[in-house]
């Protein structure tokens, strides 16, 4: 019988993917960086296991998706609600200290400004699939900071679009009237129709959809993905839309039967995405240019939990709470990617540049559960930070 390539590949990502996991659990580690070093090993640039970046990078922006998916079932929308400031206006100066922090940067080694917006865009925006597994698997969906984290990453994820005007714009890109008018009133009429379903329970699917669980399944990607595809056409994060659907169905009491079955489904999408962030790692260049690559790695690792620790202390959030959330928040995004690939187009980035970019991205996904709990124990720190007034 013929041996199918494909197959044989399969099974040396599981069987890789399924070991280091074993070895990240037992020392402490989340399982995403598992996902990662399995990426990096299995990539183009080591063992060439796989391939296809293009294909699997492509299949884990479902990953992404789905991971919204599922929190929106899971956060406590009052909760979010109380914590509107945060989200809105940390997130707003959060940015803002970023960027005006890179442009400062690029002017003292006489570069263009420009490098210095998009730079300030790719660092401020933090990873949504690592954030959320890692408040998913602690059980920390519901916590202060955990709401915070949330709401902040959902704010970033709406602020993608004006970012990428904005660098299309400043590559000479053409920006249609037509677009904008489409990102901003279907936008709003998404919105609408979402609060309208929250508020008034109308969701209710009939029964003969869910009669086996092939329906069910089909049904449930249906939701998550359709409500995606319908913000990503509009020009919005598809993530947002797939968030906004599962606040939908945890509202009409139809998320337990979606979350049961899909679940296995979402594991596998999930999973694909962390390898491919790895697979994007150019091993020949990171080690060519190692001190460069760990250097930038950290500076992003300080300024980003620098940044978040003062905002949210300035939001009126306790030492701890705020060293907590500015970990969390501490790495460069997946959206990120995209930016990083936009200025690249534009003529913003220079190949490598946007190599670099690339690479310390992919670092921080990496590193940032270490960093995490390294802000973490620093909290516990009793002569540290002072404890919260009782």
């Amino acid at each position: 019988m013929h041996l199918d390539p494909m197959m044989m590949n399969i099974t040396i990502v599981l069987s890789v993917a399924l070991a280091i996991a074993y070895f990240t659990v037992r020392i402490g580690l989340p399982i995403v960086v598992a996902y990662i070093v399995s990426g990096i090993m299995l990539g183009p640039t080591m063992l060439g296991v796989i391939s296809d970046q293009h294909t699997v990078t492509r299949i884990g922006e479902i990953g992404v998706v789905m991971l919204l998916f599922f929190v929106g079932m899971e956060v406590s929308i009052p909760n979010l609600m109380k914590r509107w400031r945060i989200a809105v206006i940390g997130t707003i100066v959060q940015i803002a200290i970023s960027v005006a922090a890179c442009v400062g940067l690029v002017w003292l080694f006489a570069l263009p400004t420009s490098l210095g917006i998009l730079f300030g865009f790719v660092i401020s925006l933090s990873s949504t699939a690592v954030v959320l597994k890692e408040l998913q698997d602690a059980g920390e969906m519901d916590e202060p900071f955990g709401q915070n984290a949330v709401g902040v990453l959902l704010v970033q994820d709406m602020a993608i679009v004006p970012m990428m005007i904005v660098l299309s714009l400043m590559g000479d890109g053409d920006i249609q009237t037509i677009d904008l008018i489409k990102q901003v009133g279907g936008g709003l009429a998404i919105f609408a129709i979402v609060l309208y379903l929250m508020k008034t329970g109308a969701l209710n699917i009939p029964g003969f959809l869910k009669g086996s669980i092939e329906k069910r399944v089909l049904l449930g990607l249906l939701l998550c993905l359709g409500a995606a595809t319908a913000t990503s056409w509009l020009g919005l994060s598809p993530g947002l839309g797939a968030f906004l659907a599962g606040m939908v169905l945890a509202s009409s009491n139809q998320a337990d039967w979606i979350h049961r079955h899909l679940e296995s489904v979402y594991v596998i999408f999930v999973m694909i995405f962390f390898l491919s962030v790895g697979m994007m790692v150019n091993v020949d260049y990171m080690m060519s240019h190692l001190l460069l690559v760990f250097g930038a790695t950290m500076a992003v690792f300080l300024f980003n939990s620098g940044v978040n620790v003062f905002v949210m202390r300035a939001l009126g959030e306790s030492w701890r709470m705020a060293l907590i959330t500015g970990g969390l928040l501490s790495q460069i995004g997946e959206f990120s990617f995209l930016l990083a690939t936009v200025g690249a187009f534009a003529g913003i980035l220079t190949p490598t540049l946007h190599e670099l970019t690339v690479i310390v991205i992919a670092m921080t996904l990496l590193f940032s559960p270490v960093w995490n709990m390294m802000t973490r124990q620093l909290a516990k720190q009793d002569g540290v930070f002072p404890k919260p007034d009782s």
